[in-house]
């Protein structure tokens, strides 16, 4: 078999015989093999990728149709399954990027509820643990968004007493509930 021309093992190949079939395999591997390392970069991917390529002329043995050279036929056949394989990468990188994203948007939503839940449930029983007139300068401030002036006339207190109530109340919060 060693001495057949490409063209012979072609033939014999489309007859089904499978030394044909081993001798072009053994003629053309180490060739293809070294090309697919140098363009994947990964020795386990291109040996992939050349049993790939041999099978499919196994596959396609009765209708192989060679135009140029055998070496030009097995290159273009080569070529074509490191575009796919390039492609199959590049579309599962893609989804997982997608993926990730998703989780993390998902993550993040998740962890701004939690947190948010959490801040509010501090923040309410902080106000609640203040004392009786400063909760109400606080309430009347934030919750029915009075300005100084309407608390202070409703209170019967003056309006600097309004923004200390104010002042102290927020710094309690920022300490108690680590606010910045």
């Amino acid at each position: 078999m060693k001495q057949l021309t490409d063209l012979a093992l072609l033939a014999l190949l489309r007859e089904d015989n499978n030394d044909a079939f081993n001798e072009i395999y053994s003629r053309y591997w180490d060739v293809v093999y070294a090309i697919a390392c140098k363009k994947l970069n990964n020795r386990e991917e291109a040996k992939d990728v050349v049993h790939d390529l041999f099978m499919v002329i196994w596959v396609k043995r009765h209708t192989l149709k060679i135009t140029t050279t055998f070496i030009g036929f097995i290159y273009t056949i080569l070529k074509n399954k490191l575009t796919d394989l390039h492609r199959r990468q590049s579309l599962r990188i893609k989804h997982d990027v997608e993926y990730l994203n998703l989780t993390e948007e998902t993550d993040n939503s998740l962890f701004e509820q939690y947190t948010t839940k959490e801040m509010a449930g501090q923040l309410s029983l902080e106000i609640q643990n203040m004392p009786t007139g400063m909760r109400k300068v606080f309430q009347m401030s934030r919750e029915e968004e009075l300005s100084v002036n309407e608390i202070a006339g409703k209170l019967s207190i003056s309006s600097q007493t309004v923004k200390n109530q104010i002042t102290s109340a927020l710094k309690r919060l920022r300490v108690k509930c680590q606010l910045y």
